[in-house]
């Protein structure tokens, strides 16, 4: 049976302390605040960003820390594994993807799988959890990266943020905007197509309803089978929206799987407090 090591970055949203237990690498992500710069879930945690939130502080995620990646694969490279799979975030929303590449090749390392999954957050977590399972069954590199592109294939996800408040500071929107949205009384829905470069704005309702409306109505159009798709719900701060939102696809799609989890860093410092994502995913 072929020693293979799984590893992902902090965007899966996977406590560190699960990850170990199912022998799964996490790299840390950075989160850049007050001129510091802190690695996620190390040295700083999701309470503590959120904290960091509630007064109104504007971080900014960028790719793992260089020099940490690099020591990383030295240690890989001296453990004597057959392969090493890293199933990266999206590289178009992150710099992550060509960090480990620039590691990979200073290290020389010719046993290492390097997998841009177009994604973050669930569908990136459920295939990490999925290839750890099937490294631990004997499954073979190929058989993990089939499933990996599987579930990559036919993602897509929503963000939901309350308000526009913290992509303004992020400058991810301009004021104008914000302004505009807040006197129509509006919220905004962003998604990110199957591979998509970005997360773009995909309508405005003056209502939660009339928001999710459109979430479900376009997972509707993609196709929804129970016992086949799933869906992963992130959420920060806004484990009561998050509830609703399940409700909503439960009555729509049937007793289709729902999984709760944190809003990753990455997403968390963009969308800001009470921000909510929705994928869809594999049940795998």
């Amino acid at each position: 049976m072929s020693k293979i090591l799984i590893v992902t970055d902090s965007s899966a949203s996977i406590d560190l302390d699960v990850a170990k237990a199912h022998g799964i690498e996490i790299v840390p992500l950075s989160v850049e605040l007050d001129g510091k710069v802190y690695r996620d879930q190390l040295d700083m945690t999701v309470a503590e960003l959120r904290e960091k939130l509630k007064q109104k502080a504007a971080p900014k995620t960028s790719q793992p820390n260089l020099g940490y990646v690099n020591d990383l694969m030295k240690r890989w490279k001296g453990e004597d594994w057959d392969d090493i799979i890293i199933f990266s975030l999206s590289s178009h929303l992150s710099g992550t993807f060509q960090g480990f590449n620039l590691a990979m090749n200073d290290n020389e390392m010719t046993n290492v799988t390097l997998i841009d999954t177009l994604t973050l957050a669930g569908p990136l977590r459920d295939i990490a959890f999925k290839a750890a399972s099937m490294v631990k069954e004997g499954k073979s590199k190929h058989e993990i990266l089939s499933m990996a592109k599987t579930v990559i294939d036919m993602t897509q996800g929503f963000l939901i943020p309350e308000n526009l408040d913290q992509l303004v500071r992020g400058g991810r929107v301009s004021p104008a905007l914000k302004t505009v949205a807040s006197l129509l009384k509006l919220r905004t829905l962003a998604v990110l197509r199957n591979g998509g470069k970005t997360f773009e704005k995909a309508g405005t309702s003056r209502t939660e309803a009339g928001i999710f409306k459109m979430v479900i109505d376009d997972f509707a159009e993609k196709g929804v089978a129970v016992g086949v798709t799933k869906f992963v719900i992130c959420e920060c701060e806004a484990q009561d929206i998050a509830d609703r939102l399940k409700a909503a696809l439960v009555e729509r799609f049937g007793p289709v799987q729902v999984d709760i989890i944190d809003l990753p860093a990455t997403l968390t410092a963009h969308a800001g407090l009470r921000a909510v994502s929705v994928q869809s995913s594999l049940v795998l």
